[in-house]
């Protein structure tokens, strides 16, 4: 059984659901089916095409980077892959695209996953655990949506609720990674608009409470994940408060 909590893995695990597709599918039901998202939205899908690219890519430069390995063995049929996903047409057969998927280009790819387990590995989290985080972005939406936070903030606030429901969404393609990536964006948001929140602390604070215990959350699944320490050594509402250069190198965990 492969393992699934690298990058190789995953890009496997995707790429072997595609190939489980029917040869006379159109391209766009299979990516939709891979990625559980809705066909009739082509933007969602190629999006996440494209993300499924970029994962591969991640593969071959963490295989590139293992010392005292044959790396061009084992990325060998990683062109032939790569033709199974572009050039990306949706509206035609998957048969053509399929053959490019075939078992000895999967299995050199089950290589990759084994070759990157020893050095890349994230702990598999629960589905229990991403749906209630979901929820959680769906309140803080709903949340700031409601509220009476000043226009421009409460834009900032909802595009970065969205590049966290975004890499959630992503999670099943680029893992932990992609999420702490977003939460980084979120609390780098949070310090730059550091006095603009303060002023919300009491009109707003439903806003404020349910965004720090979101971030609060995120830290810490994505530090479970990956086998890390937390980046925040302080909850939000704390810095919020209290954050000031002084004390700036104590905010993340080294």
């Amino acid at each position: 059984m492969v393992d699934e909590n690298n990058p190789a893995g995953r890009y496997y695990a995707l790429l072997m659901k595609a190939k489980g597709q029917g040869d006379n599918s159109k391209v766009r039901s299979v990516w939709a089916k891979v990625f559980d998202v809705d066909e009739k939205n082509d933007s969602l899908v190629i999006s996440h095409v494209v993300a499924l690219y970029s994962l591969g890519e991640e593969v071959k430069s963490l295989v590139n980077m293992i010392s005292d390995v044959n790396a061009p063995l084992y990325l060998s049929s990683f062109p032939q892959i790569e033709k199974a996903i572009f050039p990306l047409n949706l509206d035609v057969s998957w048969q053509g695209p399929k053959k490019h998927l075939n078992d000895g280009a999967m299995t050199r790819l089950q290589f990759c996953s084994e070759l990157l387990k020893n050095s890349y590995q994230e702990e598999s989290i629960d589905s229990e655990e991403l749906e209630l985080i979901k929820k959680m972005i769906d309140d803080l939406f709903e949340a700031t949506i409601s509220s009476s936070v000043n226009d421009i903030l409460r834009l900032t606030l909802l595009e970065e609720i969205e590049r966290l429901r975004t890499a959630l969404a992503m999670y099943r393609i680029k893992g932990a990674k992609g999420l702490k990536q977003s939460l980084q964006s979120t609390i780098g948001m949070v310090f730059a608009n550091q006095s603009e929140l303060k002023n919300e602390e009491h009109s707003n604070a439903e806003v404020l409470q349910k965004l720090g215990v979101l971030i609060d959350k995120i830290d810490a699944f994505t530090a479970k994940a990956m086998k890390v320490h937390k980046v925040l050594s302080k909850p939000v509402q704390f810095l919020i408060e209290h954050f000031s250069s002084e004390d700036s190198e104590d905010t993340f965990d080294q």
